[in-house]
């Protein structure tokens, strides 16, 4: 005889975090986990990170601002169109704020939206069955006025060479490092260098922010300087071969091993104490170097060669200076007057 659905028991529905996929056995009972289960999305997004050449500091960016990302949409990748990124941007203009409570700048809601467009656009690429189109398309910047280069000064310049020579059991190997900060590498570029990467006169970049090979010309005192800190380091028995890392690092516990990106900040910030000029970073010998690029009359085109720029909008901030001290002695020409008096 068939029941009646009111004689039937009721139904309990149990919770997902209370299941049995939530659940494992220990012994002979049974215990809840307490890390919830993998965001799938999430893993794509470790793909993506491990796929692509990121300096630390670009990595922390992205792995930041993606997981911001998911966890203001529940969306699969699929499902998301233009719209959805419209309204995240919006969101991350109104609602998202700063430790200190204010709302994002500019520049970090770009930096975030960068993150967002540069991961879809890898994702249609990798996984075209997934996304078909990138949905990231029409997503438009904020519009922010070029920030200036940070150049150091001639006299700037002047006090971190000098600077190099109060330093104690570093001072070798810093005295290169500057030598090739100052010819517009990056850290994370200069972490990824060999001894084999130095020739004695260029020094080869397989590995790019722009995954771009890039061939870098030496001053003839910066092969010289180089040159003789590897040739120290062999005098004091280190094997050196085609694979030895080109920085070492100095530290206690990781003495002789690859100079890190943090320990090259740390160096330049270290020498920047000793010249006397406030907060000092590596990425400020490259701007130096681009705009004396350009101030010594050498083509744009060829300066975005050497400095390893993809973008022509990026560089525009060296050649505003140039530009500027090229009108000015022009304007001193025209009246027939010695720029130098001034």
């Amino acid at each position: 005889m068939m029941e009646s659905a009111e004689s039937l028991p009721p139904i309990k529905l149990i919770p997902i975090e209370d299941a049995a996929l939530n659940r494992e056995p220990v012994g002979s009972n049974w215990t809840t986990l307490t890390t919830p289960p993998t965001d799938i999305r999430w893993v794509k997004v470790l793909e993506f990170l491990r796929s692509n050449n990121l300096a630390p500091n670009s990595r922390k960016l992205y792995s930041r601002e993606l997981k911001r990302f998911l966890g203001w949409t529940q969306l699969h990748y699929h499902e998301l169109r233009p719209r959805h990124f419209g309204l995240y941007k919006e969101y991350l203009r109104d609602e998202v704020k700063t430790d200190t409570g204010k709302s994002l700048s500019k520049s970090s809601i770009n930096a975030g939206l960068a993150a967002i467009k540069s991961f879809f656009k890898w994702m249609c690429f990798t996984y075209p069955e997934i996304i078909t189109t990138n949905p990231t398309q029409g997503v438009k910047l904020e519009k922010v006025p070029l920030p200036p280069a940070q150049s150091l000064t001639p006299e700037q310049m002047e006090r971190v060479w000098s600077a190099l020579e109060f330093l104690g059991e570093t001072k070798q190997r810093d005295t290169a490092l500057v030598h090739i900060l100052s010819h517009g590498l990056r850290a994370g570029e200069i972490v990824q260098l060999n001894v084999g990467s130095f020739d004695g006169k260029l020094l080869f970049l397989p590995d790019t922010k722009t995954n771009e090979p890039r061939l870098v010309p030496l001053r003839s005192q910066s092969r010289e300087v180089l040159a003789e800190y590897l040739r120290s380091r062999s005098q004091q028995g280190e094997e050196l071969n085609s694979q030895s890392p080109l920085m070492i690092s100095h530290h206690a516990s990781y003495k002789g091993d690859r100079l890190s990106y943090h320990g090259i900040y740390f160096a330049v910030e270290k020498i920047g104490e000793l010249a006397g000029i406030e907060d000092l970073h590596p990425h400020q010998f490259r701007h130096t170097y681009a705009t004396d690029l350009l101030l010594l009359g050498v083509d744009p085109t060829h300066a975005r060669k050497l400095t390893g720029h993809q973008s022509e909008k990026a560089f525009r901030r060296y050649t505003l200076r140039s530009e500027q001290e090229a009108a000015i002695a022009a304007y001193y020409r025209a009246i027939g007057e010695d720029q130098e008096e001034y």
